[in-house]
């Protein structure tokens, strides 16, 4: 979508000032919740979902099957806490009789819970919501339902340091997609349609064809360890897919939500070593954020594209990331200008003993 299109439909839309100002829904959004093996961390989410200032009517909780005789043991444990539990707000247990696996149930359970409703939060067990969040979500949800372009809305602030002060709003309009409390519709979810591509599924290709700004080159990194690790990541492949269409997202500039499974034994990433620096940078309890953004346009800075310079620099900073001869020429034909060209050249010639390694075991370059 262009800045033409963009502004014909903000024009038409009159968009909110305050998110103080708009009406709840009738129908309040169910919290699609997934919970699996963290009975330990399920136990600290539950309470805070029950101090919300907003309580939701109903709790859709969604437990991938297990994968062992140990899991099993977690998933009952889970699955008590959601029973009890259900007594202050209902619950309804959706619990897989086999395994999924997490990128795979997050798409099913988004999907099953999106061709009953018009929209849903989402929640992972993990991640604990201020008292504030559920009320905003829904504002947000209401907000922006009849903005055809705007994807989704978190509650999840991660933004690059160099914006914080171009950015007056408590909200930004974003590239990036953040599942730490994600809000969506079910018609952009359908006009996504995940559940029928296979999983980390690249719309453009590879991760060199993505196009690189201040924001997706965050993006494009991690894409690049998906593919050459074949794995997968939903809230990636949910990233590229919307990306590709041209949406956007509305993010806080602090976050209504704090994640406790940095280390967690049983997290799929970041499983060790902690939480890292960026994790919960701009978490805050108390936050009840109200300003929403004057207009559904990137601000230059994000809308910009990365010239082969930057983006090299970008690239340079990830330890284990080389580029393969079809990455470099690519990226060649892409970024005219010598400084541009000696920088990826330099890059590629940097990491060529990383390459050939791995050309050797047999692995993907």
């Amino acid at each position: 979508m262009n800045i033409n299109e963009v502004n014909s439909i903000e024009k038409n839309l009159n968009l909110p000032v305050l998110l103080d100002d708009i009406s709840l829904p009738p129908e309040l959004p169910p919290i699609v919740l997934l919970a699996f093996t963290r009975p330990d961390l399920l136990q600290e989410l539950l309470p805070a979902i029950a101090k919300q200032t907003l309580l939701p009517r109903q709790i859709l909780a969604f437990i991938d099957g297990s994968r062992n005789a140990q899991d099993q043991h977690l998933i009952d444990d889970c699955m008590r806490l959601l029973t009890e539990f259900s007594q202050i707000i209902p619950v309804k247990i959706i619990n897989q009789q086999h395994n999924l696996g997490c990128d795979a149930h997050a798409i099913y359970a988004l999907t099953e819970a999106l061709s009953h409703y018009p929209a849903v939060i989402y929640l992972e067990d993990d991640t604990i919501p201020n008292p504030y969040f559920y009320d905003r979500m829904c504002r947000l949800l209401e907000a922006y339902r009849h903005c055809p372009h705007v994807c989704s809305i978190t509650a999840y602030a991660n933004f690059p340091n160099e914006i914080r002060e171009m950015i007056t709003a408590d909200f930004m309009i974003s590239r990036r997609v953040f599942a730490y409390g994600l809000g969506i519709w079910a018609d952009r979810w359908q006009n996504l349609d995940l559940s029928n591509y296979p999983q980390a599924y690249n719309p453009f290709g590879h991760f060199y064809n993505i196009p690189a700004t201040m924001q997706t080159k965050y993006t494009i990194v991690n894409q690049f360890f998906l593919e050459k690790e074949n794995q997968k990541d939903w809230v990636i492949t949910l990233t590229l897919a919307a990306l590709n269409q041209g949406y956007i997202h509305i993010t806080p500039m602090v976050s209504l939500v704090h994640n406790i499974g940095f280390g967690h034994p049983q997290a799929k990433t970041y499983n060790s070593g902690g939480e890292p620096t960026w994790g919960n940078a701009h978490s805050d309890v108390s936050a009840c954020p109200n300003k929403l953004p004057p207009s559904l346009e990137l601000i230059k800075a994000l809308a910009d594209p990365l010239d082969g310079v930057e983006f090299v620099r970008h690239l340079e900073n990830c330890q284990g990331l080389w580029l393969s001869p079809s990455a470099l020429w690519h990226l060649l034909c892409k970024y005219s200008g010598w400084h541009n060209r000696i920088a990826l050249l330099k890059l590629f010639f940097s990491r060529l003993v990383m390459m050939m390694r791995r050309w050797r075991s047999g692995r993907p370059i």
